[in-house]
């Protein structure tokens, strides 16, 4: 049994690991890779949001200054921002937060204050979350729910992204996984607050987003459950949402910009517009996803597909890979079941499958969305093992380009050296359970694992070795996006075959 003291010991190291890997640098420390428009990174960007919302008319809050770090993160984002700088100018110093003469603001005293902030939000929304999710059920051992909570808290991406670059990623995260975590439940009533959460976490995040086709396939499916309620459940959902959402963006649409003579719509528009630029184009980095893989030579898709038609080709792309998850989870959301246990883990494939769907076609993807796909698939770890652990490696191993620029690289192998022993100690203590892992049914798929990861360390070591010829200088970057992109797909085949492969129960409500 998993005594009070050694859940305490494993949560306190959890939390040392975050605390270790905020002393390394952040994004853009001492203007490393400077950009001539902006100083620095996502660290200064989220100190300079704290700045401008502390100081600024809330009208103003996504309208100044957009040459330097505007804000482009959703509402509740803005409002996180101004808590924290109300916090840092009262116990760092107004210096801190000093409408522009702040800038670039680098003080050890600062930084300390501002990886506070992640720890926080990471302990509170994260870690609340996952300890729910694992202990909840008390007819499950307390060895299995322990283990399930150390992987998931130690998967090396979202401590280097979070406490390292410096994001607030787990905090979107967590009010995404809150949401799943009730919307499974048994009663009604628990969609409608699960549908508050994920809420949350569309307004804290836009890239939550890519959760949203499987929790309203799910939701969609729960409606039907019962004909004679749909109207009423359906409505309840809706009225959830837009309430939730009107309360988060009321402000910045009946507020004008104090330089701008804009319409309610107009303001509506621009907001929409920071969040989503597609303007920047399809192709704006190389990324671990179909489109930069296939823009290679001889493919060179990018050349091939013309630019006004690439919103709609990746819309179109997006869809057909989402498609097997969303119609799955609407028949499983549909079936009226008296334990809702089984949903739990087959949404967590299911928005696992939609965010990967959504990080391989969709347009304008980040290297940092795959922590989407990531959070739901760590918390699977009794369902296929030998997935999950090689997933929260490659996941992590498709981030050392940008690793590379933060100068995070100790702090890269180091995480995944931890994670790679608990991933061996869990695997010695649980030797005698049979293997689940889709990897083991058939013979090709069984020489995945060691092949990539046999790539994974080549690649590194060819690196080191060998300087890439001067007409290509983005040689391992390229090689980094294909082969991530290869082994993601894998990983979507993975997800789809546990959503399909699953046994549904038949179990009736009285």
């Amino acid at each position: 049994m998993i005594t009070t003291s050694s859940t305490v010991a494993v949560l306190s190291l959890l939390l040392l690991l975050r605390v270790l890997v905020g002393f390394q640098h952040h994004s853009g420390q001492d203007n490393f890779h400077g950009k001539l428009e902006a100083y620095g990174g996502d660290y200064e960007a989220q100190r300079h949001w704290m700045e401008l919302t502390l100081h600024l008319p809330i009208g103003d809050w996504y309208w100044y200054d957009l040459e330097y770090w505007g804000l482009d993160y959703p509402p509740l984002t803005a409002y996180v921002s101004w808590i924290c700088g109300a916090f840092s100018e009262v116990l760092v110093g107004s210096e801190s937060v000093a409408l522009d003469s702040s800038r670039g603001y680098e003080d050890p005293m600062h930084k300390a204050y501002m990886r506070a902030t992640v720890l926080v939000l990471d302990v509170l929304i994260y870690f609340s979350v996952i300890w729910v999710a694992t202990k909840g059920d008390k007819k499950i051992h307390d060895q299995t729910s322990m283990w399930t909570l150390v992987l998931a808290l130690a998967q090396p991406a979202l401590i280097l992204m979070d406490h390292g670059h410096f994001q607030y990623n787990s905090a979107s995260l967590g009010f995404a996984l809150w949401g799943f975590y009730y919307v499974t439940k048994a009663g009604f009533s628990n969609c409608i607050l699960g549908s508050v959460f994920f809420c949350l976490a569309l307004n804290f995040k836009q890239m939550t987003l890519y959760y949203a086709p499987a929790i309203f396939a799910y939701l969609l499916g729960r409606c039907f459950a019962d004909t004679s309620k749909l109207v009423h459940r359906f409505c309840s959902l809706g009225v959830t949402v837009v309430v939730i959402f009107v309360l988060h963006w009321w402000p910045f649409i009946y507020y004008a910009p104090s330089q701008e003579d804009v319409s309610p719509f107009e303001r509506l528009l621009h907001v929409l517009h920071r969040m989503f630029p597609f303007q920047r184009g399809l192709f704006e980095g190389k990324v671990s996803n179909l489109w930069c893989a296939l823009s290679i030579k001889p493919i060179s898709i990018r050349q091939r597909l013309p630019e006004g038609i690439q919103p709609l080709v990746a819309l179109e792309m997006t869809l057909l890979l989402i498609l097997p998850a969303c119609y799955k989870l609407f028949l499983i959301g549909q079936q009226q079941s008296s334990s809702r246990k089984q949903d739990w883990k087959l949404l967590l494939w299911g928005s696992a499958s939609t965010a990967l769907a959504f990080f391989l076609a969709s347009f304008q993807v980040h290297e940092k969305s795959i922590l989407m796909a990531l959070a739901p698939i760590t918390l699977l770890v009794w369902e296929d093992a030998t997935f999950v652990s090689w997933f929260c490696v490659v996941a992590t191993w498709t981030l050392w380009p940008l690793i590379r620029v933060d100068r995070l690289e100790v702090a890269y192998f180091c995480t995944i050296v931890i994670f790679s022993t608990i991933v061996w100690l869990f695997a010695m203590s649980n030797t005698n359970q049979a293997s689940k892992s889709c990897f083991d049914h058939w013979t090709l798929t069984k020489a995945i694992v060691p092949v990539s990861s046999l790539a994974m360390l080549l690649l590194h070591l060819l690196e080191v070795a060998v300087t890439p010829p001067a007409s290509l200088p983005d040689l391992f970057p390229v090689l980094w996006s294909v082969a991530g992109c290869g082994m993601f797909c894998v990983a979507w085949l993975v997800t789809c075959w546990h959503l399909y492969a699953e046994v549904p129960s038949k179990e009736k409500t009285s």
